[in-house]
């Protein structure tokens, strides 16, 4: 707001000035014989003009005019043009008057005769400063508003991507217990590590609404971490694997990304208390993509009819963050077998 009066300010004293000089130039330049009292009235003028226009600008803001459709602005910009057109007029002939400053030459027409005269020559120059002042409003509005859809749009983007993103199953989180609770009595040492592990996880699944995306290695320590707790959970029927480029793990991933597809993984491929399953987590660089995901034993028909929703979720945090490049595919890779996995731009 403070900058907008500044600025107001020195287009209004600008505008002015430059309007006195002008007049002081075409004056001593052209002029013939002298003008009794040319300052005076030239001061007389500006003091007027002035001032008057500054009123017209707080009858605009008080009216709402500048709130109204652009065509309607303009018919009352034009009408408050002459409104205050013959206002600066009219109070222009009466300083005159009472300061005895008047050319003789007008003073034998009508105070009336006069005021309008006065009117119509600053007509144009009343209308000018109205479509300035409109222009800059106009400007300054559409600014604004552009940059208040942008906030909006980076909000809403912001909010979308914090709903699509993994969160730890809270199934997970009972049977992990489950599973820290047997090893309380018989081993001990590995129950404090499977507390380590799930408080990681958790503590992960907190943080991560504040970053979008995380080093790929940061997210293999949840996945590292929350396979172990399976293991524990399965009593090693589940058989767990990584192929991981090291120069990858310094790549960028949407966070839990992986962690999703890890927990579909074991869940189609320990369908029940009687099954074993392999899981191996990858990440491979395969030039311009970078491709993060799982291959596990399981149905593939049973997992994309299942999963419809969380690989939809995953996708859609893709387009967010980076575009229509970048996919989540999942596919048979064999017979029993399902790679899901997402493909990045490297």
């Amino acid at each position: 707001m403070r900058k907008h009066q500044v600025t107001y300010w020195i287009f209004q004293v600008s505008g002015w000035a430059l309007y006195t000089l002008i007049n002081i130039f075409f004056y001593l330049a052209f002029r013939t014989i002298p003008q009794p009292h040319f300052y005076e009235q030239l001061a007389t003028h500006f003091i007027v003009g002035f001032t008057l226009t500054h009123c017209m600008r707080f009858f605009i803001q008080r009216t709402g005019i500048l709130n109204l459709k652009i065509k309607r602005q303009f018919f009352y910009l034009i009408i408050t043009a002459l409104l205050f057109s013959f206002l600066i007029g009219s109070a222009i002939v009466a300083a005159e008057r009472i300061l005895g400053i008047q050319s003789p030459k007008i003073a034998e027409y009508s105070f009336l005769n006069i005021s309008i005269r006065f009117a119509f020559s600053y007509f144009h120059f009343v209308l000018i400063w109205n479509l300035l002042y409109f222009a800059y409003h106009y400007v300054q509005k559409t600014r604004q508003q552009n940059l208040d859809q942008v906030r909006l749009e980076n909000l809403l983007k912001e909010l979308e991507i914090t709903t699509l993103k993994a969160h730890i199953n809270p199934q997970f989180i009972f049977n992990g217990l489950n599973s820290i609770r047997e090893l309380v009595l018989n081993n001990p040492a590995r129950a404090r590590s499977a507390i380590t592990q799930l408080s990681n996880i958790l503590r992960s699944s907190i943080q991560v609404d504040k970053a979008e995306k995380n080093l790929l290695e940061k997210d293999l320590h949840i996945v590292k971490d929350y396979l172990s707790l399976e293991e524990i959970r399965f009593n090693n029927r589940l058989t767990v694997q990584y192929d991981i480029e090291e120069d990858c793990l310094d790549m960028e991933v949407p966070a839990m990304a992986l962690q999703t597809l890890t927990e579909n993984a074991v869940k189609y491929a320990m369908v029940d208390e009687n099954s074993t399953g392999n899981l191996e987590v990858f990440a491979r660089e395969e030039a311009p993509w970078l491709k993060v995901g799982v291959r596990s034993t399981g149905n593939i028909m049973i997992y994309t009819t299942a999963e419809t929703s969380s690989i939809d979720d995953i996708r859609k945090r893709l387009q967010l963050l980076y575009g229509p490049q970048a996919k989540c595919i999942v596919q048979s890779s064999g017979i029993n077998t399902i790679e899901a996995f997402i493909q990045l731009p490297a």
